[in-house]
């Protein structure tokens, strides 16, 4: 955040002042939520590049669109919104194909000091786990990254899906009935 601005600012008044003309607000707004909102596109997408390129896209839009905020849930919901809604087209474009590069496997070895057997365990157990999560709904998927992953309540993660705080409850429940299930049948073990 710029040094000028002294005390903490939300994520409202930025916006606020940014629609006012202020454009250096804008920075200061990407700054605020550029990490949480990358958390939460890649862990949809699983994607390092494709996140990255969603969440610039994101903050596109908001700063296109920016008048159509209307306050009615907070700024970060709305932004996490407009996410949710490019990630789900871009997985739904995306082709089913995944691949592991040798980076993948190696680079973890060498800089973490693991042994092979334990990195083949966890690198196991991940991926039972990435495949159990792609598997899921869209709407699964999307309820158990934003409560678990992005840390937002039932209400702010209602507010981004569109439902009720009982949606969100019923759903969540069903969705981590639905991720145990499928870990359980592709042979994931708890380290």
């Amino acid at each position: 955040m710029n040094s000028s601005q002294g005390a903490l600012t939300t994520g409202e008044e930025l916006f606020s002042r940014y629609l006012n003309g202020d454009k250096d607000a804008f920075e200061d707004l990407v700054a605020l939520y550029e990490g949480e909102l990358f958390g939460f596109l890649n862990g949809m997408v699983r994607d390092y590049h494709e996140a990255k390129h969603l969440m610039i896209e994101a903050f596109a839009l908001l700063a296109l669109k920016g008048g159509q905020f209307t306050g009615k849930s907070s700024l970060k919901t709305y932004l996490f919104t407009i996410a949710k809604n490019l990630a789900l087209r871009y997985i739904k474009k995306r082709s089913k194909e995944q691949h592991i590069s040798y980076e993948d496997v190696i680079e973890p070895l060498v800089d973490g000091g693991e042994t092979p057997e334990s990195f083949i365990e966890a690198t196991e157990n991940k991926q039972y786990l990435q495949q159990a999560m792609r598997s899921l709904s869209d709407d699964y998927r999307a309820v158990l990254m934003l409560l678990y992953f992005e840390d937002m309540s039932y209400a702010e993660a209602g507010q981004v899906m569109k439902k009720s705080v009982k949606q969100i409850t019923d759903l969540a429940y069903r969705a981590k009935l639905s991720l145990k299930n499928k870990l359980e049948q592709s042979g994931f073990t708890r380290s």
